[in-house]
């Protein structure tokens, strides 16, 4: 992928930017000069997360949008909000960051919460990247980033735990990504796409159960999470360098390594 540099100015639109990784990775963008368009469900959290970036730089443009990213009318509303509100008929960088956990067995789970999870982990970041395509490709140079999970790589949280739904919905947003890189350099070569990996963020999400540590006899029993503000930090680092696959977390190299070397067994 294209190493992206030109962040000043540059416009950016976060989803699931409320709190965790979107809201680190909107401070990291204001403080480099990039305006940008927040998108969360939590209204009062966006309200603050709007405050705190124009504290960090009051000269770059921050705007907030409600919208749950897995219903399509409220994303169409979005887009159009971030084109009126920045006076842009283009944006540079798409954070698909919004996602939620549940529906941790597809047999005992009940079918709305599983639903509700994938519609968010997934399907949002299918509707926000259908809706401001337009948009992005009108940019000169433009990115698209999504937060998948070290889900995508292992759909499981440890011996006998299972992580049905989010496990099934990183697995198409990594796919989903990884043949947009494809799709990008045969039809628009100014776009690239990145596939963030992340392993235990610090965020507000439920941590990993214990049987996480456990996993694949104890290798990872020692990792240190990453906190959400060093996440944003790699995830930002990594479009200047230009890397479309970006692994976040000890645990995240571990299982990513492991998955490679010894496919399978890995469910054993």
């Amino acid at each position: 992928m294209s190493s992206f540099t030109d962040f000043e100015n540059s416009i950016a639109v976060v989803t699931g930017g409320a709190s965790g990784i979107g809201r680190e990775i909107t401070f990291q963008l204001v403080n480099i000069g990039t305006h940008v368009a927040v998108c969360d469900v939590d209204e009062v959290k966006l309200e603050n997360v709007v405050t705190e970036a124009k504290k960090i730089n009051p000269n770059v443009k921050i705007t907030r949008h409600k919208c749950d990213v897995a219903k399509e009318d409220e994303v169409e509303i979005m887009v159009k909000e971030v084109a009126k509100q920045h006076n842009t008929n283009s944006i540079n960088l798409l954070f698909n960051n919004a996602g939620i956990v549940g529906g941790r067995s597809f047999i005992k789970s009940s079918q709305k919460e599983w639903e509700k999870t994938f519609n968010v982990s997934w399907v949002g970041t299918y509707l926000c990247t259908r809706y401001f395509l337009k948009m992005l490709l009108m940019s000169k140079q433009g990115v698209v980033v999504n937060t998948s999970s070290v889900n995508a790589l292992w759909a499981s949280l440890g011996q006998k735990e299972s992580h049905s739904a989010y496990s099934t919905a990183k697995f198409a947003v990594r796919g989903f990504t990884e043949s947009l890189i494809v799709d990008f350099q045969a039809n628009a070569p100014h776009l690239s796409a990145m596939l963030v990996l992340p392993g235990h963020i610090k965020t507000g999400m439920p941590s990993p159960p214990k049987s996480w540590r456990n996993s694949f006899n104890g290798i990872i029993k020692d990792y240190i999470p990453v906190s959400a503000e060093d996440a944003a930090i790699v995830i930002i680092n990594a479009i200047k360098k230009g890397d479309w696959r970006v692994l976040i977390g000890q645990d995240a190299y571990a299982i990513d390594k492991i998955v490679r070397e010894n496919p399978f067994s890995i469910y054993d």
